[in-house]
């Protein structure tokens, strides 16, 4: 009777179990948070991908309950899969990890959809207990996080020029990330369906709101928010 009662309880302990699934291009960070959260029992991890274009494919096919979700990825970003993912499967959970510390794509992470935000940096114990508040249906924000955004609240005049991606519209940032990609302003116009004329606009407001001088300067401001 006793053995049968104890069987119950694993078996209902089991099936209990997170099922997670893991969106990040970095390899070596998705092999270490599958190792960690496989060998922890309250969470079974489905599989992963590194790509942002097949990111939905694999989640329709494994249906997680929760999904760590980078922000940077190839093809599709963080930030577009969780609106997609919210729109296709809203009661699905979306956990930021990410490095990022600008708080503007905090912000678009969680208006999109995500029910959290951990840091890369963040342990494993603050990871579990983020994936564990986020799968009860709450919001989760790892501390260093919380730390940043009310750091530049109430300091907002002591930020570092990067922090100032804040500034920049939801078009500027577009216009921003092919500038990175090394598209020229014809290029850009094409993919917007935009004038030449109103993409230099954007890059005149874009140089001015950051203080670079040059698409090198601006580059380079964006790779040090990149990680």
């Amino acid at each position: 009777m006793n053995i049968d009662v104890h069987k119950q309880r694993q078996s209902s302990t089991a099936l209990k179990k997170i099922r997670l699934f893991l969106v990040d291009d970095h390899r070596m960070m998705v092999d270490m948070w599958t190792a960690l959260l496989s060998s922890d029992p309250r969470f079974e991890v489905l599989g992963h991908t590194l790509d942002g274009n097949n990111a939905m494919e694999r989640i329709s096919e494994c249906q997680p309950q929760i999904i760590l979700m980078d922000i940077t990825l190839p093809g599709r970003s963080g930030i577009e899969l969780t609106k997609l993912i919210k729109e296709e499967w809203p009661g699905m959970r979306v956990l930021a990890v990410s490095m990022h510390n600008n708080t503007l794509l905090i912000k678009q992470m969680l208006t999109n959809g995500a029910s959290g935000f951990v840091s890369k940096t963040s342990g494993f114990e603050e990871m579990s207990q983020a994936i564990l508040t986020v799968a009860e249906g709450q919001r989760y924000i790892s501390e260093d996080i919380k730390e940043l955004i009310t750091a530049r609240m109430i300091h907002p005049d002591f930020e570092s020029p990067a922090a100032k991606l804040n500034e920049l519209t939801k078009r500027e940032i577009e216009v921003v990330e092919m500038l990175r990609d090394g598209l020229s302003s014809k290029q850009i116009a094409e993919r917007l369906f935009i004038s030449n004329r109103t993409v230099e606009v954007h890059r005149y407001n874009i140089f001015r709101k950051l203080k670079v001088n040059n698409v090198v300067s601006l580059v380079k401001l964006v790779n040090e928010q990149r990680y």
